[in-house]
């Protein structure tokens, strides 16, 4: 992509002294294929290991401005799930987060704003709410 791009995406890890857990749980009682799953143990390159067990379901990748074209996704699939949540954190000890990852490109920059719907969800789920930046060097303009 050559534009500003922006994804979000849930995710469930352990917490305290949980790094693995069965993610076919979650995705059961959650009733929602995961887009990634991470799994404690498997090889990220020739020297290290994952040292935990992630459970995501990811928003599609959008050149966009807008965080709401990211996060609403996330919103409508989770929102009616928040019992279900709750009670996954508590039996699997697990922590949820919210991630919003933005590629900035040239300085297009997006506007932060989250509104109440879905600050709420996250408040109703007890969600780390992480926002990651990349931003990639403006362009000299040709003259």
């Amino acid at each position: 992509m050559d534009k500003t791009s922006l994804y979000a995406y849930i995710s469930f890890t352990g917490k305290d002294d949980v790094d693995d857990f069965p993610v076919e749980v979650v995705t059961a009682m959650l009733g929602v294929k995961p887009t990634r799953i991470l799994r404690m143990g498997e090889r990220i390159n020739d020297v290290r290991t994952r040292s935990f067990t992630s459970w995501q379901y990811e928003s599609e990748t959008l050149e966009t401005l807008d965080v709401d074209d990211v996060l609403l996704p996330i919103l409508n699939v989770f929102q009616e799930k928040t019992d279900s949540i709750n009670r996954i954190k508590k039996e699997l000890k697990l922590n949820v987060k919210v991630a919003l990852v933005i590629t900035m490109i040239d300085g297009f920059t997006p506007g932060l704003v989250i509104y109440p719907e879905f600050s709420k969800f996250a408040s109703d789920i007890n969600a780390f709410i992480d926002i990651d930046m990349y931003v990639y060097p403006f362009s000299e303009s040709e003259e």
